[in-house]
């Protein structure tokens, strides 16, 4: 019995171990997607509101070239006329650090003003005498390091000159910095410039397979990351709770084998208490087992002891009910779980020498001649 309780002990721990260990899998799976569905949702709306933030700003700049004193002031190319308007123009541009109209033969940089012009600016002036360039972060880490976007001044269809707006971009990190991302990472990266990063944790590099988002009217992308691997928090609980569900099946099993043990001890007694009574025919009323099952035990002992006794009787008797009795008795064994499960107890209120009754003989007519030829008896020999 030990070792059936070891084994149905083992195979309920496997089981518990393997439908913990499976429902962890489908749950992490199902958990890691949601993770990326929600950091794709975070980034794209990151992505947006940065867009718009980026949009007023380059419209506003676009109604200012359309100005018709921005217009004049650039082709009568005064130059404490053009720093004039310019001035007054970054009094109505929100986050402007420094406005510049120039012209369209422009080629020396802006050492004085902070933030300075530096060559990527002088690049992007002359290619926005020919397309409008997209938004883009120039200049040195530091107080020269600024958002420009430049503008083409119209005249009669022509390019007369270029509007550039020098802008602070301290908004796009706290843009991206106000994204509430947990257990991943975000970073708003132009080429291998880093804007600004957010999520869990933010200093953490992101690796090559991480999802992109291209920032709309910008040259920047969005760069996000979940990570796939659970905490060693969770990871942790998840399975103190299948160890505990284990343990728990086994102290079960345990239990059950000490409860089982204890009454099949009892049991056991009380049969063996039986069969001592039988065998020296002191047979009490009742003999209480526990186990419905062991009540058709005791019966078929007492009907096997009252068939042994009767069976020199019906021997010399000549009866065959002996082995119709015997014959009853052992299929009746096949059937004990049904005999016991229809009796609460045994009772012996009937005395055990009690005897069956034998069977009439039956007495067969014969025959007999009345002589015999034994001549004939002779010559057949």
């Amino acid at each position: 019995m030990v070792r059936l309780f070891s084994l149905l002990s083992a195979f309920a721990v496997l089981m518990v171990l393997t439908a913990g260990v499976g429902v962890y899998w489908i749950s992490a799976a199902q958990i890691a997607q949601a993770k990326r569905d929600s950091a794709a949702a975070v980034a794209k709306s990151v992505a947006v509101g940065i867009s718009a933030q980026v949009n007023l700003l380059t419209n506003t700049l676009e109604k200012m070239a359309l100005d018709p004193v921005v217009s004049a002031a650039v082709i009568r190319a005064d130059t404490t006329e053009l720093t004039t308007v310019a001035a007054t123009l970054e009094k109505h541009l929100p986050n402007a650090l420094k406005v510049r109209l120039l012209l369209p033969g422009v080629s020396e940089l802006d050492d004085i003003s902070i933030p300075k012009m530096g060559y990527a600016d002088l690049d992007m002036v002359r290619e926005t005498l020919t397309k409008n360039q997209l938004p883009a972060i120039q200049g040195d880490n530091g107080p020269d390091r600024h958002l420009a976007i430049t503008r083409r001044i119209m005249h009669n269809d022509q390019v007369v000159g270029v509007i550039l707006a020098s802008l602070n971009y301290d908004f796009i990190s706290k843009t991206v910095q106000a994204a509430e991302l947990k257990g991943g990472h975000l970073e708003l990266r132009q080429a291998e410039l880093v804007l600004g990063a957010a999520g869990e944790p933010a200093s953490a590099a992101l690796s090559d397979d991480a999802q992109k988002i291209k920032v709309a009217n910008t040259g920047w992308e969005l760069h996000y990351q979940v990570a796939d691997s659970a905490s060693s928090t969770g990871l942790a609980f998840i399975v103190g709770m299948i160890a505990v569900s284990a343990l728990l099946a086994l102290l079960a099993f345990f239990m059950g084998y000490r409860k089982l043990s204890a009454l099949l001890t009892q049991d056991l007694g009380s049969v063996l208490k039986a069969y001592k009574d039988m065998m020296k025919n002191r047979l009490q009323g009742t003999y209480p087992v526990k186990l419905t099952e062991m009540n058709a035990v005791v019966s078929t002992l007492v009907q096997f002891k009252r068939v042994m006794d009767n069976q020199d009787i019906d021997v010399i008797s000549g009866n065959n009910a002996i082995d119709l009795e015997m014959s009853r008795f052992f299929d009746e064994s096949e059937d004990l779980v049904t005999a016991g499960a229809r009796t609460k107890g045994v009772n012996f209120n009937k005395a055990v020498t009690e005897k069956i009754q034998p069977a009439k003989l039956e007495i067969v007519d014969h025959t007999v001649p009345d002589s015999f030829d034994m001549s004939q008896s002779v010559n057949k020999k």
